[in-house]
């Protein structure tokens, strides 16, 4: 379960208005293969899939909510309790957010994000990501100015 907040816009900010919002999230994830490789690579491929929700505090809008499959990059260094994660997603995405800007309800989000992972016990961590997000409707709207939005996020995950 992760939390954060989204601030846009990003970069790209040519008749992007400001929108921050929050957003929380439920993940579950299956590790795809063991660790693997040596030194600074060592490590794993993970699917994760996730649902979010977030409230608009900022902008013209109230919510953006939807679903994200993740593919994640684990390095697992030899006896440390921190694990340096780099992930990369893309899913659907409904929101109330002005549609001179998204042009309708239901959009895509295109997702990145680097992070680290600290087990405090066997199987319970605590997780830092630093996230970006794109929302659009990828041109199947009248208007597609879409937002460019980026945040950190803070979490909690238990490993099987």
């Amino acid at each position: 379960m992760n939390s954060g907040v989204m601030f846009s816009p990003f970069v790209a900010d040519k008749n992007r208005p400001v929108i921050n919002y929050t957003l929380s999230e439920i993940q579950v994830g299956y590790m795809l293969t063991d660790v693997h490789s040596a030194g600074l690579l060592r490590g794993n491929f993970e699917v994760v899939g996730a649902g979010f929700g977030s409230a608009v505090f900022d902008g013209p809008g109230g919510y953006v909510a939807g679903c994200t499959l993740w593919g994640r990059y684990n390095f697992v260094p030899r006896a440390s309790r921190f694990v340096p994660f780099l992930q990369a997603g893309a899913g659907l995405s409904l929101t109330d957010i002005d549609r001179s800007l998204v042009g309708q309800p239901f959009n895509f989000n295109l997702d990145l994000g680097a992070g680290l992972r600290c087990f405090v016990a066997e199987h319970w961590a605590l997780n830092l990501e630093y996230r970006y997000q794109h929302l659009s409707n990828a041109n199947t709207g009248r208007r597609n100015v879409g937002i460019n939005s980026h945040g950190p996020m803070l979490g909690v995950s238990y490993l099987f």
